[in-house]
């Protein structure tokens, strides 16, 4: 059985915590085509706002992830020249000496990386900490959850998760590690999102007033994703940097053969 090339839009959408300007945004994304459009690699990351440099550190682990080609668990072996990069520029600036002890412990940063094969409509996903991956398909009259990773309830979200460092933990990393397959249907969604966006679509989803038809019918503009935001922080959303990444098959619509 053979299947038609899916043709992949791949669309971003982010926002500041409220009161903080744009510069002061922690998140970060990365998305890289492979050869011949066959495939895309896409990255989100948290920094953690307590941590030293944590959006230089998110910019990098988002990056390291789109340029390599690892779609598992060895990817956080790959980890070594980001980290050197890190330091490097960290070690450049003029830091007062709390800001040098801080910097110390290093940066760090949920992540979630996913690899699609357009060819075989297949998926791979890996992640650490609490940015999430929601799958959901067109069926009517509501849109169906595929699969919820590496989360997939509201209430799993806490205040500690564990997250991927700017220098080598000491401690066992791959317990902590996820990773996920899937296969990917014409009609389908993907979302990558960080944190706070990610448990308060699953808090909606449980209460039975989801979203997912708005995400993938009616969100086009930076300005449909403020109205969005704006509503949903009057609506119980945790003042946060908010990212959302949504993935869309825009495959021509074949018309239909005609009877000989």
């Amino acid at each position: 059985m053979t299947h038609k090339m899916l043709h992949l839009a791949i669309e971003q959408f982010s926002c500041p915590k409220l009161g903080n300007s744009p510069e002061e945004y922690e998140d970060a994304w990365s998305w890289r085509p492979l050869k011949g459009n066959e495939g895309h690699r896409i990255a989100i990351t948290d920094g953690a706002t307590e941590s030293s440099f944590a959006k230089l550190w998110a910019i990098l682990l988002a990056e390291s992830y789109t340029r390599g080609v690892d779609t598992g668990l060895d990817f956080f072996d790959t980890l070594a020249p980001a980290r050197r990069l890190w330091q490097r520029r960290v070690s450049t600036r003029q830091l007062p000496w709390f800001a040098v002890e801080k910097a110390k412990a290093g940066a760090f940063a949920a992540f979630l990386g996913l690899h699609v094969d357009c060819k075989s409509q297949n998926w791979r996903a890996l992640a650490m900490g609490d940015c999430c991956l929601f799958q959901l398909d067109n069926a009517q009259p509501d849109m169906r959850v595929v699969q919820l990773f590496p989360l997939s309830h509201s209430s799993e979200f806490s205040m500690g998760p564990f997250l991927v460092g700017s220098k080598v933990d000491p401690h066992p990393m791959h317990e902590h590690l996820k990773v996920i397959e899937g296969s990917l249907r014409p009609d389908d969604m993907l979302l990558l999102t960080t944190d706070a966006i990610a448990a308060w679509l699953l808090k909606r989803h449980e209460e039975g007033r989801p979203l997912w038809k708005w995400l993938y019918r009616r969100l086009r503009t930076t300005e449909d994703f403020a109205g969005l935001v704006e509503y949903a922080r009057k609506n119980g959303l945790r003042n946060d940097d908010l990212t959302l990444v949504r993935v869309l098959d825009r495959s021509p619509v074949q018309p239909p053969k005609e009877k000989a």
